[in-house]
């Protein structure tokens, strides 16, 4: 009889600790995926709950993966916006002004050229609010960049931002403990 109470409390703990870790990925990834949270959301969560190196870089491939999702799922929404603002439904001022913002940004960045990637590259790169894959894929398709082009630049913003805010964790998480002589 005892050994069956340790074979289901063996069982019962492995199915948490599956459980677990797959609601901490789904989380991670989910937070890579979000406008608000992007990346940076996601390594701070996947370094706040995990508990061995293993699953730390789990979590931070499985938010990674989310983000680099990003550009391809906020182009077919802008491609849907597109549509919906250029319909015979929408009121012709509205139209107006969506295909006049448009025009303009992008007769604006006719004289940037090639400089424009490495720009974008930097703009999602830099972890600060209200940049990321969101607002880089929104900037690009508004300025009228080559989209696959656009997608590169944004997919290596999100490489560089990734290392950045992972080794800034990693400072944070060092300069505590020696803080607090942990």
């Amino acid at each position: 009889m005892f050994l069956i109470l340790i074979e289901y409390y063996n069982y019962v703990t492995i199915n948490f600790m599956v459980y677990a870790l797959t609601t901490n990925l789904l989380i991670a990834f989910v937070l890579g995926i979000l406008p608000v949270s992007e990346i940076r959301g996601g390594v701070l969560y996947v370094f706040a709950t995990s508990n061995d190196m293993y699953s730390a870089i789990q979590g931070l491939v499985t938010s990674l993966l989310g983000n680099l999702l990003v550009p391809f799922i906020a182009y077919k929404l802008l491609d849907l916006l597109d549509t919906a603002f250029k319909s015979k439904y929408t009121p012709n001022i509205i139209k107006k002004i969506y295909l006049l913002i448009l025009e303009y940004s992008r007769r604006k960045t006719r004289n940037i050229s090639g400089k424009g990637y490495a720009a974008l590259v930097v703009f999602v790169a830099i972890p600060f609010p209200a940049t990321g894959a969101w607002t880089g894929t929104l900037v690009a398709y508004v300025l009228g960049f080559n989209r696959k082009k656009a997608i590169l630049a944004i997919e290596l913003g999100v490489l560089i931002a990734t290392i950045i805010v992972t080794f800034t964790v990693f400072l944070g998480i060092g300069v505590l403990k020696h803080i607090f002589l942990l």
